[in-house]
């Protein structure tokens, strides 16, 4: 009996490890790329350093699952972790906690096989949410959920599944009320079976050409409370950098950072340093678009 149970484990970790994903995690600009991460069983996180002295080191896992620390930095580029268990992983860099932050959202594969999710925009410029399932048989609903930061998310809809609907399925979803002055949204879809047990798509972003092309989404503290730390988000259409320079109000340079842009919403961090409070200004820089806000040093 032993030896049939142990071939059975077998059998299923190598079935989850030829149909497990690789998942890629940048290090940089003082934040986790992306922050939030859904992941299936047996899939690998690669962390990748990309600037900055950083380290990423579980704070909290499920019960069974392997804690870990690694250095990221120019001499520890990269670092490999295979998720084993349902539940919530969390995250931090310790040098830069709390700020510094990520988790993983891992869920099993469910036997309907929900797969090929994609979000496009429709001629009237509405998010179509697609995805395909391998069959109907046991599904409750599709929780179709939203969000304008990758990271919290909303319920916007169920889809029920077909009635008697056999073999391959294809399903369409438009959602109409895509989140007001957001350049770009988030969706997710929560698969739903009748016994409860849930599975968790990869985010999809989709941009929407009706928001403003604005660069610099979120500043803060504003007033600056803790000596030297700016918290930056920001968007880019494309792969890039972007410059932020600090004048004092007399309109002197102080200093200066370059963040990596991926497209989408992005997260930063600007150490200002050991500056004296006062009237200070930052102005950025990503491509065309150049930005400049008034901040306040305490």
């Amino acid at each position: 009996m032993k030896k049939i149970l142990s071939i059975t484990a077998f059998l299923l970790f190598s079935f989850t490890a030829i149909f497990a994903t690789k998942i890629t995690v940048k290090v940089k600009n003082f934040a986790f790329s992306p922050k939030t991460i859904n992941a299936k069983v047996g899939d690998t996180l690669i962390f990748k350093w990309v600037n900055g002295i950083h380290n990423t080191t579980s704070t909290s896992v499920p019960v069974g699952s392997s804690s870990w620390t690694s250095l990221m930095d120019s001499a520890h580029k990269s670092f490999k972790y295979i998720v084993t268990n349902v539940g919530l992983y969390k995250f931090v860099c310790t040098i830069h906690a709390p700020a510094m932050n990520g988790t993983i959202n891992v869920t099993a594969a469910l036997s309907a096989g929900l797969s090929d999710v994609s979000v496009n925009l429709s001629d009237k410029a509405r998010a179509v949410i697609n995805w395909k399932t391998k069959t109907e048989k046991d599904i409750a609903y599709y929780s179709i959920q939203r969000s304008t930061d990758a990271n919290n998310f909303t319920e916007v809809a169920k889809v029920r599944p077909s009635v008697n609907a056999n073999g391959v399925q294809l399903h369409s979803f438009v959602d109409e009320n895509a989140a007001n002055n957001a350049r770009y949204v988030y969706y997710q879809i929560m698969m739903v079976d009748t016994k409860g047990n849930s599975e968790l798509s990869e985010i999809k972003m989709v941009a929407l050409p009706a928001a403003a092309n604005k660069l610099i989404t979120s500043l803060s503290p504003n007033p600056v409370s803790t000596s030297g730390h700016l918290m930056v988000q920001f968007n880019a259409d494309k792969e890039g950098k972007m410059l932020m320079q600090l004048y004092n109000g007399n309109g002197k340079f102080i200093t200066e950072t370059e963040m990596t842009a991926d497209k989408g919403l992005n997260n930063g961090h600007f150490h200002l340093g050991n500056i004296p409070p006062g009237n200070y200004y930052v102005v950025c820089t990503l491509g065309t678009l150049k930005e400049k806000y008034a901040i306040i040093v305490k």
